[in-house]
């Protein structure tokens, strides 16, 4: 790891523990860290039963805005939400994700529909008008400004598109809520508990006029 490298992680831990989980903040993951965890298996379980739940719930949200959506997948990882997807239930699918092996394992499963990009969504920014659904399952949390990277996401939905977000029941939830709510409404709202006792909160998130 270079030094600048190692300084920039460790100030970002400083700063999360001072006042980001306090104000809703999160703390990015680097890129190596994420390949690393899919290469170790650290993430094989999003494909368990115990997960199922959360992404039932998602793909309930995501029905809910449009009969056969266009979905913009962000931090779709090893494509687990996608292989939920049956291809007749969206007009088209995109997964983008910063980890090279995560996405390996997402074309791996050679699914029939969509499509996955490698990107990090804190640079990258879709075309506007094209997604009707843009999810952050398990990601947004990681955002440096997880407000300002949603806003900027939803300034690009199409007219009556919504942003689908899932977030684990952490130490920084009710903060990472409240800052959201400043600018969106949330017009679906649920609590999901898996047979392990783990909660999340599932959320459809609307820019308020």
């Amino acid at each position: 790891m270079k030094l600048s490298s190692f300084f920039a992680r460790a100030f970002g831990r400083l700063r999360f523990a001072l006042w980001g989980e306090r104000l809703g903040l999160g703390r990015p993951i680097p890129p190596a860290a994420l390949d690393h965890e899919y290469e170790s298996g650290a993430w094989d379980h999003f494909f368990a039963p115990s997960e199922l739940p959360r992404h039932e719930v998602l793909l309930e949200l995501i029905r809910s805005v449009s009969l056969r959506p266009r979905v913009l997948d962000l931090g779709c990882g090893s494509g687990r939400l996608a292989s939920l997807l049956p291809p007749t239930a969206t007009t088209g699918y995109l997964g983008v994700d910063v980890s090279a092996a995560g996405l390996a394992r997402a074309r791996s499963l050679a699914l029939p529909h969509g499509d996955f990009v490698q990107a990090n969504f804190e640079s990258w920014m879709p075309p506007i008008g094209l997604f009707d659904v843009i999810v952050f399952n398990e990601c947004l949390g990681y955002a440096p400004d997880p407000l300002r990277t949603a806003r900027r996401f939803a300034a690009t939905l199409r007219p009556g598109g919504a942003l689908a977000v899932s977030h684990f029941q952490s130490s920084n939830h009710i903060a990472f809520w409240h800052r959201l709510g400043q600018h969106f409404d949330f017009s679906e709202s649920r609590v999901v508990t898996n047979s392990a006792g783990q909660i999340w909160d599932v959320r459809l998130l609307r820019s308020r006029p």
